[in-house]
């Protein structure tokens, strides 16, 4: 077998890399970094739908939480910009930001429950102001200092 030692032998060998070197990620990866760029966009776009939206009751916001609630945290990991298929790409483990998403999940509903809001208007309760409102306690602070 000649052509083994000769110029097509040199040609037909396969290239030895480590797996270092494979999955460097300073190799030119020009084709597939736009993919990459879109991936992340439609990622933050479903972060920033569900943490946004988080505490909507009803209407648009609640709709665009829900669809948010169900890319990230469904089970349905088999097209090309599934929630798995996303964060694989990209490097990133997918159980891990599910977890870490309902752990920020249960903190906010926790924190909403656990805390009163405060007005921003008094209360008129037969003829008279029975709470101050927030911003005029403020402008008397203000006034004081």
């Amino acid at each position: 077998m000649e052509w083994e030692n000769g110029v097509m032998g040199s040609i037909l060998v396969p290239d030895v890399i480590t797996p270092e070197q494979f999955y460097d990620t300073r190799h030119d990866d020009s084709a597939i970094a736009p993919v990459k760029r879109l991936m992340m966009a439609v990622l933050e776009d479903a972060l920033r739908c569900f943490q946004n939206n988080s505490n909507a009751k009803s209407g648009p916001r609640k709709r665009l939480f829900a669809e948010a609630e169900h890319w990230l945290c469904g089970e349905t990991g088999d097209g090309p910009f599934s929630f798995d298929t996303v964060c694989e790409t990209l490097g990133i483990e997918p159980s891990f930001l599910r977890g870490g998403l309902k752990q920020w999940r249960d903190q906010q509903l926790a924190g909403l429950s656990g805390r009163r809001l405060a007005r921003r208007s008094p209360v008129v309760r037969m003829g008279k102001i029975s709470a101050n409102s927030r911003r005029s306690s403020r402008y008397r602070i203000g006034q004081a200092i």
